[in-house]
């Protein structure tokens, strides 16, 4: 894959899982900083963790590991 397709596709996953993130994490009762801190932590270790072409695949499974690391380094009970 191109250099900058990637580097865009990666750009993209992040302002998009961003967004459903804090609102899946909002919607369910978390403070609005908490689920923006957290968010961030899981957008970034995705995009080292997968490619884009898996990041544009990405399941609830492939997710959790992250988001709960993310949420316990946050001070959440995991």
């Amino acid at each position: 894959m191109a250099k900058g397709l990637e580097e865009g596709l990666r750009t993209s996953f992040v302002e998009s899982f961003g967004e459903s993130c804090r609102a899946t994490a909002e919607g369910g009762g978390a403070a609005a900083g908490l689920a923006a801190e957290v968010c961030k932590c899981a957008a970034g270790e995705l995009i080292k963790k997968y490619s884009a072409s898996e990041l544009i695949g990405l399941s609830p499974e492939m997710a959790a590991p992250v988001m709960k690391s993310c949420a316990a380094k946050s001070g959440l009970p995991v």
